[in-house]
């Protein structure tokens, strides 16, 4: 949305019109389309200026000459954005331009009116020449289908989108476009040709001003997905709402040929547990309940682990991946899951590390019929997996922040957070990042709060269902409500919850932990210890009160970026012994200790105490399950 901005003391500028304090961008037109209307036309104009409702409401007028007459006609405004209103001429205005037998020649004015509609208001006015036609049937036009002229020929795949070359299609409002089919379709396995007599398919405009090009998706219910060629001539025809059809001179586009699916390329070739790969080609469509239609890809090869005997999938026992998707049919994500068997024991292609050869083919499902397409030689190698963790920063997060004095801050304490959990976790294939990567599909997330929602004043909270002993699931999430976790009597809520942890402070908490310490580090910035609040960039100063406040935002990020560290180990099935979930007793500088054994400046990492870190044989636990690959990570940390 265009914003309204304060008028400044100097006054506005030639570009804008301003009353009562207040600017707005100047309106202009640039552009209307279509010009050439029929009943349920929506005419899209582009400019700028555009700003929508409650700020502005709109009024559209239609004025030119006609046949020799004047005519002046109301549009009624349909829809306002950022860069482009759309507006409807009435049928009495499209017969008022019909019945005269010429175009109107003239402009489309539009007025912008901001504030009460009174005395008050902000009016602003543009205009824009146009020369509009109007007919209550439009009768298209046909030039070429896929790009290639008459008797040309083309190569389709099942789910291709066909470009439509010609002129008057009409809009969803008007009506539908159909492509017409008559001829025969001859299957490529030599048996009996099918008659193909009045098979109609509707076709959708690329751009809704724009009645020269459309696309029609070749999904199965048209010619199939078996391969064979269309002999025949195409037809356009235009089927208005009011029920009257019109069609296009005939098209014979020769034959067209429908291929089986194909696969050409898939990337990356290493990759890991969790991890999306995509798988390029033609004709590989994604899964579409209402079609019914899917493609599956089948593996077909040797798979040869680090550890243990080689697995043969071939024929009957080739291995399946379900795609998790595409947007068209020339991609499909695949994610290599983990699955488990009747006894909870890890297998297929994730299970294990090591290297697959052979080939990949697609196998194409629509409705009864199927289709093997054309494969690939293919060699991937499964690396050992890597645990992406996101962070979420939830509104109330700021919020905390801001009790601490650090809100204009806020961008240094997060630095610190994510520093500190990347220390703690180095030497393991573990990842912090504050937005999901682009390349893993199962990744954890934790959620950066304010208070405790489940009341209990808790610092943090892993709410994830049962120890995850060998860090099986990768896509944990540390937040919002767990039904699972609250059926057995526990805490729901997950997440870190940051203004928590003023109850260390001496002077304003109560917990069992709490530090004079605090208020030595926070007092000259927390509002409720008497400190004023961090300015922005206040923590680059090299004065004494810079100092103090680049001390409260490392406290405060050790305080947050310890708690993720602690509650990230739950997620991975620390602690590392048999049926506990924190280490025993009392050691200090230990990460998975139960919360009372961790004191605050050891917390904080001040005094000399801190940083924590893993106990040895919980150590020794995530550089077996998580242990860094041979390559390197992407700076955004998801990326192999």
């Amino acid at each position: 949305m265009v914003a309204v901005l304060a008028l400044s003391a100097t006054g506005g500028c030639a570009d804008a019109t301003s009353t009562g304090g207040e600017v707005l961008p100047a309106l202009r037109l640039a552009r209307a389309r279509p010009l050439t209307l029929a009943p349920g036309t929506r005419v899209t104009l582009t400019g700028v200026g555009f700003v929508p409702e409650p700020v502005a409401r709109y009024e559209a007028t239609l004025a030119g000459v006609a046949g020799g007459e004047p005519l002046t006609l109301p549009m009624a405004v349909a829809r306002v954005d950022d860069e482009t209103l759309v507006a409807t001429l009435d049928d009495g205005g499209l017969a008022a331009i019909a019945t005269r037998g010429e175009a109107l020649a003239g402009a489309l004015t539009v007025r912008r009116i901001a504030g009460d509609g009174g005395g008050s208001a902000l009016v602003d006015e543009a205009s824009l020449p146009v020369t509009v036609t109007a007919s209550a049937t439009l009768s298209p036009r046909f030039d070429a289908f896929g790009g290639a002229a008459s008797g040309a020929g083309l190569d389709l795949y099942p789910g291709d989108r066909v470009a439509i070359a010609g002129d008057g299609l009409l809009q969803l409002d008007e009506g539908a476009t159909l492509l017409r089919f008559d001829g025969r379709f001859v299957p490529e396995s030599g048996g009996d040709a099918r008659v193909v007599d009045g098979l109609v398919v509707p076709v959708a405009l690329v751009d809704p001003g724009d009645r020269t090009r459309a696309e029609l998706t070749l999904t199965p219910d048209v010619l199939g997905v078996r391969p064979g060629r269309f002999e025949g001539v195409l037809q356009l025809v235009n089927a208005h709402a009011s029920g009257a059809e019109v069609g296009s001179a005939l098209l014979d586009p020769g034959p067209l040929a429908l291929r089986r699916p194909v696969v050409t390329a898939i990337a990356p070739t290493t990759a890991a547990r969790g991890q999306r790969i995509t798988v390029t080609g033609r004709g590989l469509m994604p899964p579409d309940s209402l079609l019914q239609a899917a493609t599956v890809l089948l593996l077909d090869g040797v798979f040869t682990p680090n550890r243990g005997a080689p697995v043969v999938y071939e024929g009957r026992d080739a291995l399946a991946l379900y795609p998790d998707g595409g947007v068209d049919n020339r991609a499909l994500a695949i994610v290599l899951r983990l699955a488990l068997d009747a006894d909870g024991v890890p297998t297929g292609l994730a299970a294990r590390t090591g290297t697959f050869a052979g080939r990949v083919r697609p196998l194409l499902f629509a409705g009864p019929d199927s289709v093997e397409g054309t494969g690939l030689p293919v060699a991937l190698t499964l690396t050992t997996p890597r645990q992406v963790v996101v962070l979420r920063l939830l509104p109330d997060f700021y919020d905390a922040l801001a009790t601490f004095g650090l809100a204009n801050a806020a961008d240094e304490v997060v630095a610190r957070i994510l520093a500190v959990c990347a220390r703690d976790y180095a030497g393991v294939d573990v990842a912090f990042s504050l937005a999901p990567p682009d390349d893993f599909a199962e990744y954890a997330i934790v959620e950066l709060a304010g208070r405790d929602p489940n009341g209990a004043g808790l610092f943090g909270l892993d709410n994830t269902a049962g120890k995850d002993v060998g860090n099986v699931r990768l896509d944990d999430v540390i937040g919002g409500f767990n039904a699972e976790t609250r059926e057995q009597s526990f805490a729901a809520y997950g997440g870190i919850f940051v203004a928590e942890l003023r109850e260390l402070s001496a002077t304003l908490g109560t917990h069992e932990l709490r530090s004079a310490r605090f208020d030595d580090v926070f007092g000259p910035v927390m509002p409720e210890l008497g400190g004023a609040p961090a300015s922005v960039g206040e923590a680059a100063l090299e004065t004494p009160r810079g100092a103090a406040v680049r001390e409260a935002v490392r406290v405060l990020g050790n305080l947050v970026g310890n708690t993720v560290t602690h509650e990230v180990g739950h997620t991975l099935g620390l602690t590392a012994q048999s049926g506990k979930v924190h280490n025993e007793g009392d050691n200090p500088g230990w990460i998975m200790d139960a919360g009372r054994y961790r004191p605050f400046a050891e917390r904080a990492e001040i005094d000399g105490q801190g940083p924590a870190v893993f106990a040895p044989f919980n150590r020794a636990y995530l550089e077996e399950i998580l242990p860094l690959s041979a390559t390197e990570p992407s700076a955004a940390g998801g990326a192999r």
